[in-house]
């Protein structure tokens, strides 16, 4: 009962720290308008390396951003890095972010779960079967998608 209390709780301050984020952004960078957006409003567009994206706040190939990702079920990436460290939300699906030969860092991930990657560290990305996968990725630079040879 306290375990799941507990992930209830954690799942909410995450939500909640990501908008608090994406209002504080917008407010930034629009004056003093403010901005709503419903998830029927939103503008999916391919990313270039898989996954489509929708940006939340700022410009995710210029600097400072926070983009949502989607995978469809099933979608792994092939081995990558990216050039900057990043923070990511789930907010519907379980993903899995993982670096080779760390078994450690194979965790499933729902929603309300996060993950922090360090730039330049390679790992795959997933969404496990059973339904796609939303994710916010909060970023204080540009994004990048490497490809790794293994």
């Amino acid at each position: 009962m306290k375990q799941q209390f507990f992930k209830n709780t954690l799942a909410a301050l995450a939500l909640a720290s990501l908008a608090l984020i994406t209002i504080s952004g917008a407010s930034a960078s629009k004056g003093d308008a403010t901005n709503h957006t419903s998830a029927t409003e939103l503008k999916w567009v391919e990313s270039g390396f898989g996954p489509t994206v929708s940006p939340v706040n700022g410009d995710a190939s210029k600097g400072d951003h926070v983009t949502y990702v989607k995978f469809t079920a099933g979608m792994t990436t092939p081995l990558h890095t990216h050039t900057h460290d990043y923070v990511g939300i789930v907010l519907s699906g379980v993903s899995m972010h993982w670096e080779p030969g760390k078994p450690e860092t194979k965790k499933q991930l729902s929603a309300g779960a996060h993950w922090f990657m360090p730039g330049n560290v390679a790992h795959v990305s997933e969404c496990l079967p059973g339904a796609e996968c939303v994710m916010a990725i909060i970023q204080k630079a540009n994004i990048d998608f490497i490809p790794v040879n293994p």
